[in-house]
């Protein structure tokens, strides 16, 4: 007989080892589920195409692409990947907690030997992992973006850094999700409510709540830049997080509180037993939360809104508002202007600090004696006024900056007097919305305007939007003085500060950093651990000046013995000889067509990315290191856009610090639009006037397309109000033509005799009308009705090629037949057209390519202009060689309506 076999004894144990291991196992239960249903996959594919698809057209310039830096790798994650999480933490939120019930396993599960918080936590942590997983293959495919295109080096603590910052919003999401299927135990619900808050977070900021503190997962910006890094932004960002984490955490406490095991219990039900969950452990927990919650959330309150002085977006356009009807009554009231500048000007970055010890000469220019001062300070900055003789000052409103000081003797007519300030400006506590400014931790770079101390009303501090100001009872905004305004010529479109002044300044800063400011180096030195330099401007300046900090390298060169120098970020050497070489060809192209330059030195700063422009100061361009320092230039069929706006930029030494024209319409075309037209210049002789097509048709584009967002006028370009795409993108298309109708030399001429005539002169100052005379006068009279055309109305072309054939001849040429389309149309201000007769010859063109070769490659056989009849002409041609396509206005000089159906390849019979 066989003997029993003993089997050994189990015992079950329930030990905390035991819970964690529970909760381990649901979590890879559950995340792994996930991991292989269909529509995660099929999410993560339209994310990872979607991020593939922008990677094509990101930080495009002109279609010329920039090195795939880390960074924007980074940004492009958050901007064009991420967009998926919010419907895969929503729906996988009702998904995973409703799992077990779906499947009708619920019973049976909630008759484990499981605690409550185990299942939830591992849901929890399920989908974090979800989103974690979703950020990482994100990242893996940015890396392979980054790889492929080259160039760039591979940062993963930056990848790592960029990923959580850009994945944490969606982490709180998450589990507030869970939170809802938890707590309303209905998945429908539960949805109902995550669309309700992503509704209502939309609605929020239409109405001007904006404030993190009540925006769930609200986390400010943390812009990044090679230059700056993180800089001072993550500050904000760390609490916020934790803000919103503790507040998190507390929901996922009463979830607990809430879970429902076993039968499902009506509402008051529910309640009751979760209020007995809570008088235990888990309420002090909660409590906890809910404390340290309040701690933070105070911190933070005082940080941004104490310290930091936030306002609501409404407040800020009342304030505007308030200003305007305040104050704008003094607008057009004389006041002494500025002719001397002395600033001791001390950078503290790791601060994000700045003091100004400055003074002024004010001078009387008009011809009446004045008694009074009005000043605009920078309100958020601490302004301290001394020098003045003896005065009394009649306001001092520290909510606008607006000061009016009663002189006790009057200023005579010619008279000067001295004005003294201090101005501490500081950066306490964290913004809400992070926000870049200008004083950084590396690549700080303001300009007078934001912290110096202005003469009388400041029309850049009214509120400009439509709509908000007949909210508040305003009139229509007043974007410009007329042109026939003789009053406004006695100001400069610098501003009514000053006209012509000297400059001398001392700028210090810390660390291994460069201070630099226009003018040039007298002096440098260290002194309490500390760098200055003294710059002084051997002539007459605008009062329009700038400081900048950082720690750059430095390139070197020079054109015939004038220095040029370039200080870049020690990443971005890509394109400095590039910047070289285009501040070289400007200075030969404008000192040869134009008049001298006026300066000794050429210097560009790079400044970090969050803004993205450069700006020409006197002898100084600051140049963002977004738009030209990591400009990729491999393929040489790109638009070389570094050299075209390092060329814009020189140009403003000419047009806006040689030309200064008066502050009412169309000042905008002497110093935006002539500075096109030069770096244009400059372009074609750098690459040839075949190569300019591309250009002109993408400045085309951009003015069509933008002409729809007009909030109130177009104007003719030589009324022009400051509007971008009028004096940038028009501009560039009227001046281009404009040289092609009258000849580079005449238009160059007339530019010449306007420097020459209008340079460096004072009030009254120069107008676009003058310009235009000087224009007509180089211009043969049968142009001067075109010319009209194209300054002085809006005037739009429709041309097109409707057929195009080709037929070999006994004698080996080719007859060439086209039938085109021309129109021409005059619009008004709202865009309403009316028909005008076609009354100007057009260019056509014929043009040979090789088998396989690009636009770029092509031969022109015809290129000439004719005077065509009707609406549909029909035009032969005999041309030598085969040819490829024809065009009518093929090279895009015409503001024609589509830029892209002037061109048609040929048919051969």
């Amino acid at each position: 007989m066989t003997q029993p076999v003993a089997l050994p004894r189990i015992e079950p144990r329930f030990t905390r080892a035991t819970r964690w291991s529970q909760c381990w196992h649901i979590f890879a239960f559950d995340a792994t589920a996930v991991f292989k249903s269909v529509p995660f996959l099929v999410m993560l594919l339209i994310g990872v195409l979607n991020m593939f698809g922008a990677s094509t057209q990101m930080g495009q310039m002109f279609g010329t692409d920039v090195y795939p830096m880390t960074h924007l790798m980074v940004e492009l994650l958050s901007s064009s990947f991420t967009f998926m999480l919010l419907i895969i933490v929503t729906f996988y939120a009702g998904e995973l907690i409703f799992k077990e019930r779906q499947v009708k396993i619920a019973d049976v599960v909630d008759a484990m030997p499981v605690p409550n918080w185990a299942p939830l936590l591992a849901k929890s942590l399920a989908l974090v992992g979800v989103v974690l997983a979703f950020m990482l293959a994100g990242v893996l495919a940015a890396m392979a973006i980054q790889l492929v295109r080259g160039g760039a080096p591979v940062e993963l603590q930056l990848y790592l850094k960029g990923a959580l910052i850009a994945g944490l919003p969606f982490i709180f999401m998450a589990l507030i999700g869970v939170v809802a299927q938890v707590v309303t135990n209905n998945k429908f619900i539960g949805y109902l409510l995550m669309i309700l808050l992503m509704v209502w977070q939309i609605v929020a900021g239409i109405l001007h709540f904006d404030h993190n503190l009540y925006s769930f997962a609200g986390l400010p910006g943390a812009p990044y830049s090679d230059m700056n890094g993180y800089g001072h932004f993550l500050t904000g960002w760390a609490w916020f997080a934790l803000y919103w984490t503790l507040f998190t955490v507390a929901a996922l406490i009463v979830a607990q509180a809430f879970w429902v095991r076993g039968l499902s219990t009506d509402w008051r039900t529910r309640v009751r037993a979760a209020g007995r969950h809570l008088t235990g452990p888990l309420g002090v927990a909660l409590a906890a939360c809910l404390l340290a919650f309040g701690g933070v959330g105070g911190w933070i309150f005082h940080n941004t809104n104490t310290l930091a002085r936030y306002e609501a977006k409404d407040v800020t356009m009342d304030k505007q508002a308030l200003y305007e009807k305040t104050y704008r009554k003094y607008k057009d009231l004389p006041h002494p202007k500025i002719t001397d500048i002395r600033a001791a000007v001390d950078i503290y970055p790791e601060e994000r600090r700045v003091r100004i010890k400055g003074s002024y000469v004010l001078q009387n220019k008009t011809n009446q004696p004045l008694d009074t001062l009005r000043l605009q300070f920078n309100p958020d900055v601490e302004s301290t006024l001394s020098g003045l003789p003896e005065h009394k000052v009649e306001l001092d409103d520290k909510t606008s900056g607006f000061r009016i000081i009663k002189l006790a003797q009057a200023l005579a007519p010619g008279a000067r007097m001295p004005l003294d300030f201090v101005i501490d400006v500081r950066h306490p506590g964290f913004s809400n919305g992070g926000t870049p400014d200008t004083v950084n931790l590396n690549g700080t770079f303001f300009n007078n305007r934001e912290f110096f101390p202005s003469i009388g009303y400041q029309n850049g501090f009214e509120l400009t939007d439509r709509n908000e100001r007949r909210k508040r009872g305003l009139g229509e905004p007043e974007r410009m003085a007329k042109l026939e305004d003789q009053a406004a010529r006695a100001n400069t479109a610098f501003g009514a500060d000053g006209d012509w002044i000297s400059f001398d300044t001392v700028v210090s800063t810390s660390g291994k950093q460069i201070a630099l400011a226009p003018g040039y180096l007298q002096k440098s030195w260290q002194e309490n651990g500390r760098n200055y330099y003294h710059y002084k401007m051997d002539q007459k300046m605008l009062p329009f000046f700038a400081y900048l900090s950082a720690d750059w390298q430095v390139k070197k060169a020079d054109w015939h013995g004038i220095p040029i120098e370039i200080y870049h970020d020690r990443k971005h050497a890509y394109n400095v000889d590039r910047m070289i070489t285009g501040t070289q060809k400007s200075l030969d192209y404008f000192t040869t067509q134009f008049t001298p330059y006026q300066h000794k030195q050429v210097r560009i700063l790079e400044f970090p990315n969050y803004n993205s422009f450069a700006q020409s100061f006197a002898n100084t361009i600051p140049f963002s290191e977004s738009i030209g320092f990591i400009a990729d230039l491999r393929d040489k069929e790109d638009i070389d856009y570094v050299f075209y706006v390092t060329a814009h930029e020189m140009a403003h030494q000419w047009w806006g610090h040689q030309i200064a024209p008066a502050n009412v319409q169309g000042e905008t075309m002497l110093v935006e639009s002539l500075a096109q037209y030069s770096a244009l210049m400059v372009m074609e002789k750098e690459y040839g006037r075949d190569k300019m097509r591309r250009f002109l048709r993408y400045e085309l584009d951009r003015y069509l397309s933008s002409r729809g967002g007009e909030k109130i006028e177009e104007l003719p370009l030589y009324r022009v109000e400051n509007q971008d795409y009028i004096h940038y993108r028009k501009g560039s298309l009227i001046f281009y033509r404009l040289r092609d109708e009258i000849g580079e030399e005449a238009l160059n001429r007339a530019l010449k005799r306007f420097v020459q005539d209008k340079g460096f002169q004072e009030a009254p100052f120069t107008t676009s009308t003058e310009l235009l005379d000087y224009i007509r006068a180089e211009a043969p009279v049968a142009k001067h009705a075109l010319i009209a055309d194209m300054f002085e109305k809006i005037v739009f072309y429709d041309n097109r090629v409707l057929e195009a054939r080709a037929k070999k001849r006994a004698d080996g040429q080719w007859d060439v037949t086209m039938k085109l389309h021309l129109a021409k149309m005059e619009a008004d201000g709202k865009g309403r057209e009316t028909p005008r007769t076609y009354d100007e010859p057009v260019e056509i063109g014929v043009f040979a390519r090789a088998k396989g070769a690009k636009e770029q490659d092509e031969r022109a056989l015809l290129l000439e202009k004719r005077v065509l009849t009707g609406e549909n002409p029909v035009v032969t041609i005999t041309v030598k060689e085969q040819p490829f396509d024809v065009g009518v206005d093929p090279y895009n000089k015409m503001i024609d309506r589509v830029s892209r159906d002037n061109r048609k390849e040929v048919t051969v019979d």
